[in-house]
């Protein structure tokens, strides 16, 4: 099941809050590992004992971690739970024949988080299964994350009030989240769909642009959708997750891109992954080594394959360069140069990111610095809707230019400062922006009756 679907917008959801808002709260933790383990069995019912044993495993290994913290007994049972939740993404991501279990990737980061957190004392072993499943399982979070640690919702767990204004406030975020992924991401991505499905990338450098810039601003706006989507459905419920996205494009570095972009992944791998290393550092090599290896193991996160550990690569090359002196005066340069560089950095990256094959990459590439050799007309089945943009494409692509910059931030707050005093003129802002909500509502579900069901392009990571 998908956060997008009909069968999760017009059954699932409506028939969920609806148990989950009647139950009393100590029960609520019960309601929402049902649902979540119904939402998950909706999509594969095989892999209910997997999820269900690995948060029992985990679990019951966290009193283990804390009982003989002192002995070595404790560090090997840390790396039996590590080396288990590793084996068990890999296999599935190596093992093609096996279905993806949904969701696994952000599960096995989070049991890792809390093992840690456990292991070096900073919180104690949960004792209540049932809050200590709540989190594992919870739906929202499931799809595309984001990455919530134990430590960051343990007091709204064990306290879940879902007040009428967190439910309206959540209802808003998932509306322009589910507009976010219909509306822009799924209309751009019927031009980006058919040029990385050719064998290879014979198009010309200005359409090869025009894909790429599409597919940047299309992965944005379904990841982000998803995560509004995920962080609207915890406030319905009573949760507050951590903000996952930052206006990334906006960057004047790849460090800040990384403070901007998938935030919960990127403070996982520097608090679990980088920090430790820091602490054993190479007397040669240093960090610029340690921060190669974050990121060729944050590529390989996303898949085990060449693309993505280039693509890694690629973004701890570009860290390790803004470490050195040429890399260091121009992060105090002229700031269109620096929004520049990162955005080039940040493209190119897509460009592995997105491409097939290595080889595919390096002739994409290729276009976009202006190779029109060898191009050959293309049969418009293979490359519909190419050449001929439709006027639902053009303003998605105005759209998502648009809403990647802080524009909507900047008027919110002119518009507050413009706003008279008093209950009435907040009242009727809040109604009309709530009346321009529902016609996004609207207009969303109507995008997605009339198109074929695209899932969000992070879940299969």
């Amino acid at each position: 099941m998908n956060l997008n679907s009909p069968i999760f917008l017009f059954l699932f959801l409506p028939v969920f809050m609806l148990v989950y808002h009647l139950t009393r709260k100590r029960l609520r933790q019960i309601a929402g590992i049902l649902g979540s383990l119904l939402f998950y069995a909706w999509g594969n019912l095989s892999y209910i004992p997997l999820m269900v044993g690995l948060t029992l495993f985990t679990y019951a290994l966290a009193f283990g971690l804390a009982r003989w913290r002192e002995r070595k007994l404790s560090l090997v049972l840390l790396w039996t739970g590590i080396l288990v939740n590793v084996a068990l993404l890999v296999g599935f991501k190596l093992w093609a024949d096996l279905a993806y279990p949904l969701g696994l990737s952000y599960v096995t980061f989070q049991v890792i988080a809390y093992l840690l957190e456990v292991y070096y004392g900073r919180i104690p072993p949960e004792g209540d299964l049932l809050a200590f499943s709540f989190h594992l399982l919870l739906f929202p979070k499931l799809p595309v994350g984001p990455i919530i640690r134990y430590s960051q919702v343990k007091a709204q767990i064990h306290d879940l009030q879902a007040r009428p204004a967190d439910v309206a406030d959540g209802l808003r975020r998932f509306i322009r989240g589910f507009g976010k992924k219909v509306l822009i991401a799924d209309t751009l991505s019927k031009v980006v769909t058919p040029i990385f499905a050719l064998a290879t990338p014979s198009v010309a450098p200005s359409i090869a642009w025009l894909v790429i810039l599409s597919y940047s601003l299309q992965l944005f706006f379904d990841f982000s959708g998803y995560t509004d989507m995920a962080l609207g459905l915890g406030r319905m419920m009573g949760l507050r997750f951590i903000e996952n996205f930052d206006f990334p494009y906006i960057s004047k570095s790849i460090g800040e891109f990384w403070r901007r972009w998938h935030i919960s992944l990127s403070s996982w791998f520097r608090d679990f992954v980088f920090y430790p290393l820091e602490r054993r550092r190479l007397k040669w090599i240093g960090q610029p080594f340690n921060i190669l290896v974050v990121f060729a193991l944050t590529g390989l996160w996303h898949g085990l394959s060449w693309n993505f550990f280039a693509w890694g690569l690629l973004h701890g090359l570009a860290l390790v360069f803004e470490a050195t002196g040429l890399g260091r005066r121009l992060r105090t340069g002229w700031a269109p140069l620096q929004h520049a560089y990162a955005l080039a950095v940040i493209l190119v990256g897509w460009v592995f990111f997105r491409s097939p094959t290595p080889a595919f990459a390096l002739e994409f590439l290729s276009r976009l610095l202006g190779n029109a050799s060898g191009l050959r007309p293309l049969p418009f089945e293979l490359t519909s809707p190419l050449p001929f943009i439709e006027p639902s494409f053009v303003l998605a692509l105005a759209a998502g230019i648009l809403l990647s910059l802080p524009v909507g931030h900047w008027l919110e707050s002119q518009f507050r400062k413009r706003l008279p005093e008093g209950l009435l003129p907040t009242l009727a802002a809040r109604f009309a922006g709530d009346l321009i909500l529902i016609a996004l509502l609207v207009l969303s579900l109507a995008a997605m009756v009339s198109s074929t069901f695209a899932p969000g392009i992070y879940e299969r990571f």
